[in-house]
Formats: C-alpha cells, structure tokens, sequence
C-alpha cells in the first residue's frame, strides 16, 4: 500500500547552514530533491551569526514558505524560530550541527538524511505542526529567543569560555564543557548571588539560574542530560532551576542527578520550579548570560518569558 501523493502547493524553504557541524557533502541537494514534489520555493545559505533569521523573514514573506526546513544546529534553528513566532509558518529543524538538542528533542532522528526521508512522510501523511513554549530573553536592550534553555551565572561562564576556545571545543567536545562549568563554580565565589522573581513574587537569592523550555536540557553524546524536569509540563510555562549557594557543591549535585533519575530536585542545595509569566534577575553586579549555549553578554537585569506562537513539525 502506498501513501497519499505529494502535492506541490505546500512551499517549503530549506535555511543551510554551511558551516554546521555534521553537515555532509550533497546534504543540500538530497534536501532539495527530496523535497522538490511539495514545491521548494528556495534554498537560502547563512553567511553569519544572526542571519537565518533574516532569511526566514524572507522565506515568509517573499517566498511565501508554510514550512521552513534548516539544516543546521540548535543556533540555526533557534534563530529561524525567533523569526517565525506567529507567523503561522512551521519550522521543520533537521539535524546537522553538533548536538541537535531541540530537533532530537522533538523526536527527529539524529542522521540527517534519515531525519529528511521521515520529513518527507510527514508531508505526504499531511501530519499538521504543533505549538511548542520556547523563551524569549531581554537584557539591556537586547532581546532573542531561545529554543532549548538559557543560563546566567554558571553555565553562561562556561559558554562564554568555550566559546573563546574553540580549538578544545573541537579536541575535546562535550567534556570540555563540563570542564568549563566546574571552572566556571569555582569562580563563582568572587560572585554576588542575583535576586529573582518568578512570576511577579518575592525576590530570593540565587548563585545562578538555568531555564529550559522543554526536556531533555542537553545530551551528553547519546545520554540525556535532564537537568530541569519541571520543563515542559504545558503549554507556556517554563522550566527554571537554581544553585541556590555559591561554589561546585550544587552544580555537583545537580549535574549527577541529571543523569541519575532526577534525585537532585530533593536537595536543599537546589532551588526548582515553572514559569508562566517571566523570571526576573537582578544583581550589583553584571552577571553572564547565555542562551542556546551562545555567549551575550553580562547585565545587572535579565528578563526571561515564556513565547508561544512557534509552529514545528515533529518527528516523532
């Protein structure tokens, strides 16, 4: 038995990322060929940081695109949904950087040109996009989305750090993060704990504060890191959790019990909840912060919320 025919009034752009970690040679291609019986009105390449969200600004409303494809990793995607927030547009992120935490997340499989083959039965089932909570950031003026989570303190100084390294990056990968967290909380004791307000109540004191917008937080190479299990309950909320002292002892916890079962939310070390409004932190002094794992910057206030209006195609 066969399934439905393709039909060509479905446009799809396909957002490249050239530079992407697992890209393959002739990926593009087979995107685009495999692709071409719904109606592929173009296939835009990234030049630099912060352009696939121009390009999905175009892929909308010049190209008049239902479905943008990236080939990429969580740092194209993320910019390409910030894009298509309430445009009624899909996002289908297919996975070619080096973690791919969101489109595993929603259930994509991680070999690129398998995750393409199941897009395509996606398309020819006529399976509908469903909303998903990802979270918005403004610091300073400064405002994106992210996709997966956002840290200040800790890991925002580790993301700052590996990213100012890139050579053990590519040496070491993943176990070069965690390096760089543990360096990142022994510094911590020069630092002030920040002030946050979870939905408009009381501030209480925190060394640093990690926010997810759904499950797993991040994968170690096939494991998943569930470091925030409060995420994704429903639709709007986000998860948050915090190192409620300074120093490594917390994120010790935190981190083995991310791997171990979920234990580490019983700890009195660890601070853990949801979010439907916003997650306000403030502090004397600028604190670090990141988002999708890309280093912005420090400020003295953050403001992180929940965005609903993303459209995604699922692969599972």
């Amino acid at each position: 038995m066969t399934g439905p025919r393709p039909s060509a009034d479905h446009p799809i752009a396909i957002l490249v990322n050239p530079r992407s970690t697992a890209a393959q040679p002739g990926l593009t291609e087979y995107a685009e060929s495999r692709l071409a019986p719904f109606g592929v009105r173009a296939v835009l390449a990234t030049q630099e940081r912060g352009h696939a969200a121009e390009l999905a600004r175009l892929a909308t409303h010049e190209h008049e695109a239902l479905t943008v494809v990236t080939l990429g990793g969580d740092g194209t995607a993320a910019e390409a949904a910030g894009a298509l927030v309430g445009t009624g547009a899909a996002l289908a992120p297919m996975p070619t950087g080096s973690t791919n935490v969101f489109a595993r997340a929603i259930g994509w499989p991680m070999q690129p040109r398998l995750a393409i083959d199941r897009l395509v039965q996606a398309l020819e089932q006529g399976q509908q996009a469903a909303p998903v909570t990802i979270g918005h950031v403004a610091a300073d003026g400064m405002e994106r989305h992210f996709i997966v989570n956002a840290g200040v303190g800790i890991d925002a100084e580790a993301a700052d750090m590996v990213e100012r390294h890139p050579q053990w990056k590519k040496r070491v990968g993943q176990a070069w993060f965690a390096s760089a967290t543990f360096a990142a909380a022994a510094r911590q004791w020069r630092r002030p704990l920040m002030r946050v307000s979870i939905d408009g109540g009381a501030p209480f004191p925190l060394a640093s504060m990690s926010v997810a917008c759904a499950r797993p937080y991040a994968y170690f190479r096939q494991r998943e890191f569930d470091l925030i299990p409060d995420a994704g309950h429903h639709l709007g909320s986000l998860g948050w959790l915090g190192s409620v002292s300074r120093g490594m002892v917390g994120p010790a916890i935190a981190a083995t019990g991310a791997f171990t079962g979920g234990w580490h939310l019983n700890s009195h070390r660890v601070a853990h909840g949801t979010a439907d409004e916003s997650i306000v932190m403030e502090s004397p002094e600028r604190m670090a912060l990141q988002a999708d794992g890309e280093p912005l910057g420090r400020h003295r206030r953050i403001v992180i919320t929940p965005a609903t209006g993303l459209l995604v195609l699922r692969g599972d």
